[in-house]
Parts: C-alpha cells; sequence; structure tokens
C-alpha cells in the first residue's frame, strides 16, 4: 500500500518556506509523500544559496509559474499585475502537475497551500482533491485578518484616524491603532495588499468550518485560536528546525563559522538582529541601530540580506501586531518606541536591549514557553498530535482519479 501524497503549494517568500518546509516534514514523519512547490524564481533562489536542494525520504520538490520566472518577486511594483499574473500562470502550471501526478500513478490526495494561494484551492477542487491553508503567522493574526474583511473594516479605518484609540473585535484582547497590521489603513503604504488579502479571507468565510493549520501551539493562543466560529484552526508549531543542522532553512547561507562563534560566548549573551526577508531599514535607522548595539558592549549576530534578494518594504505587514503578543500577551520582549521621525534611536534600542537581556520577569518568561513549545511538538504533545488526527480525517476520503488527471464525475 503506498502513503498518501499530500502537495504543499508555498507563497515565494521565506517567511512562508522555512516552517513549509518544517511541516513537510513532519507529514513524512506520519508516512505522507510530499510534494513541495513553489514558484520557480523561489526555487532557483533556494537552489543558489544552498547549492543543492536538501533531500528527504518521501520528500519531491516541484515548481510552478508566477509570471515573472526571471524576475525577483517584486510585492509592490504593481499588485494587481503581480497576483493576476500568480492566478493564471500558478492555475496552468498547477493543473499540469497534478495531471503529471496522476499519468504517473501517483495522484495527489490532499492540497495544503499558503496565503494568498487560494487559487490553488480551486484548482485543486477541479480535481476532487481536498484542501487547508497553511497560516505561517500567529491565530491572533489570522483572527485580526478575518473580523478586517468580515464586518469590522469600516469601524477599524474608522479607528485608525485617532492615534492610539482603542478598538474591541469580539473574542480577541483590545488593541490600539499602534497594534495594527500596516495594510488596514486603505491610504496607508501598504494598502496594495487590500484586494488579494480580501480575496483570501472571503474565500475562507465562504466554505463551510474551513480548516486552516496554524504555526502556533494550544497553550500559546488557545483563546485565539477559537476566536473564529466559521474556521477551525489547528494548531501545528512552533514549526522550526530542531537543530542548526537539521537542513530546515533552504536560504542559509554562511562563509563563516558563525556556530563556533556562538559557541565562544557566554550563553544568553548574544543578541540575534533579524529582520525577516522583506523588511528594509533607512540609511539613518541602520545606523542607529549599529551604534546602539555596538555602544551595548554586548555581542551581537545581524543577518543582513542581499539588496537583490527581495524587494522589501518599509515595515513588516504584521509585526506591529506581533509585537503586542511579545510584549503584552506573552511578556518576552519589549516594543521599541521612535522618534517624532519614526526613528529607533540608539539610546532606546540600549534601553531595551537592557531590559530584554537582564529583565528576570521575561527570562522566565521565555523559558517557560520555550519549554511548552517543545512539548507541544515532542511526540504525544498537542501539536503532534492535532496534525495526527487532522491526518486521521483526510484518510478517510481518497480521490477516484482518472488517466487524464480529472475525477471521472467531473469529466
Amino acid at each position: 500500500m503506498t502513503n498518501p501524497h499530500f502537495l504543499l503549494v508555498c507563497f515565494p517568500s521565506q517567511g512562508y518556506i522555512n516552517p513549509s518546509l518544517q511541516l513537510a516534514k513532519r507529514l513524512i514523519h506520519l508516512n505522507i509523500d510530499v510534494t513541495f512547490a513553489t514558484t520557480i524564481a523561489a526555487a532557483r533562489r533556494m537552489n543558489n544559496n544552498t547549492q543543492q536542494t536538501p533531500t528527504t525520504k518521501g520528500l519531491s520538490f516541484a515548481t510552478f509559474s508566477d509570471g515573472f520566472d526571471d524576475d525577483n518577486l517584486k510585492l509592490s511594483a504593481n499588485i494587481t499585475h503581480f497576483f493576476s499574473e500568480l492566478k493564471r500562470c500558478g492555475s496552468q502550471s498547477l493543473t499540469h502537475l497534478i495531471t503529471s501526478a496522476a499519468n504517473k500513478g501517483r495522484p495527489f490526495t490532499f492540497l495544503i497551500y499558503g496565503l494568498l494561494l487560494n487559487w490553488a484551492a480551486d484548482v485543486a477542487t477541479s480535481f476532487n482533491i481536498p484542501s487547508a491553508l497553511f497560516f505561517a503567522q500567529p491565530a491572533t493574526v489570522l483572527a485580526l485578518y478575518f473580523h478586517y474583511f468580515h464586518g469590522y473594516e469600516e469601524p477599524i479605518c474608522n479607528k485608525l484616524q485617532t492615534p492610539s484609540s482603542c478598538i474591541e473585535l469580539p473574542n480577541l484582547p483590545l488593541f490600539t491603532t499602534h497594534d495594527m497590521p500596516s495594510f488596514f489603513s486603505p491610504c496607508g503604504p501598504h494598502a496594495f495588499i487590500i484586494p488579494p488579502m480580501r480575496e483570501q479571507l472571503e474565500f475562507l468565510g465562504g466554505q463551510t468550518r474551513s480548516k486552516v493549520l496554524v504555526n502556533t501551539y494550544d497553550t500559546l493562543e488557545a483563546d485565539a485560536l477559537r476566536a473564529i466560529d466559521e474556521l477551525k484552526m489547528i494548531a501545528i508549531g512552533p514549526l522550526i528546525p530542531s537543530s542548526h543542522d537539521d537542513g530546515g532553512n533552504l536560504f542559509h547561507v554562511s562563509s563563516e563559522d558563525y556556530i563556533g562563534w556562538l559557541s565562544s560566548k557566554a550563553e544568553r549573551s548574544v543578541v540575534y538582529v533579524s529582520f525577516g526577508s522583506i523588511c528594509e531599514l533607512c540609511e539613518e535607522q541602520e545606523e542607529e541601530l549599529l551604534n546602539g548595539l555596538l555602544e551595548s558592549g554586548r555581542p551581537f549576530l545581524w543577518v543582513v540580506r542581499s539588496n537583490h534578494d527581495e524587494e522589501r518594504m518599509k515595515k513588516q505587514m504584521d509585526q506591529m501586531t506581533n509585537a503586542k503578543l511579545v510584549e503584552d500577551l506573552w511578556k518576552t520582549g519589549v516594543r521599541v518606541k521612535g522618534n517624532s521621525k519614526g526613528i529607533v534611536e540608539r539610546g532606546e534600542i540600549r534601553r531595551c536591549l537592557d531590559l530584554v537581556m537582564e529583565n528576570e520577569e521575561i527570562e522566565r518568561n521565555v523559558k517557560v514557553w520555550k519549554e511548552l513549545g517543545r512539548q507541544a511538538v515532542e511526540e504525544g504533545g498537542s501539536s503532534s498530535l492535532n496534525l495526527q488526527a487532522f491526518v486521521a480525517q483526510i484518510d478517510a476520503f481518497v480521490p477516484q482519479i482518472d488517466g487524464g488527471g480529472r475525477d471521472r464525475d467531473r469529466s
């Protein structure tokens, strides 16, 4: 008897590719074969950075076109055209991939798709293949997105006109305008993401209790996971490599022995600085950050992306909400405060570093959440059991696909 065969279609950004790969490996551990698919351009970056794609038994790789195969991801150049081409070209590529797999005798039995790729679910449905969304951000962020596009867009936008005003939403903690994702403002710099995000969230809301796999764990976001009645959010995280040599980071590049350097430092003494794959600091902010780090006297490791990796945006879109969770709910960090120009000065950076590195309460909270996260993904832990239960429900449905790829009832 052959293993079930899942197709995991991933948005072409590092923030989704790395946790999606970890999800693939956990599915393989449950005796499921996985084909991991992302755009041609993203796959090229992965191969260039790693020299070779990591090999794992049961895991294969495929690509689909987004219409910009020779270019880097350009989220802010012409967003309407980009997502239109991504849907058009991606749907064609995915149709061919599903048909090819069926013709080879290894049809896909389930599809997992990333945020803003709901067209992939439509393609899967045309083949009678069930699907579910994988959401790599916190459950609180998904709940916030869902409320915004299901009845709360106008009141939220009205509140955003008044800085620091409070925003109340069902089953969620109290937010201020400062905690809101940056694209919520129709006049803001990231409003271009509203149309594709609206399509995604309305797609979810139009289904019957959509299942969403979320990169979190039960104890971390117990309330948020139950905040939206229309969604069945399933906590399966944290989806991170078990060790630095796990092969989980497809974008890992280093010509330096940073592990050796880290090992030479005292425990809990190194500051790690990273702004993800789509954030770019202005020159003034970079200078303040560098001087703040240097003046703190603490050893630090700063991950800097090359300018040609991806086009970036001035802020990561959900980081304000993440900052609220870190500071107010989980109490594992503090939020920096910018000056009148929005620049976080070196003195503020030193202040926050001292708080995070020396505060005993923060240290205790970090250890507690870290241990709970470790327990969640262990055999018998909540995230492990959640994923097993999810897979067990899927096993009851095996699509009947003919040699041409389409399900017979739809041919």
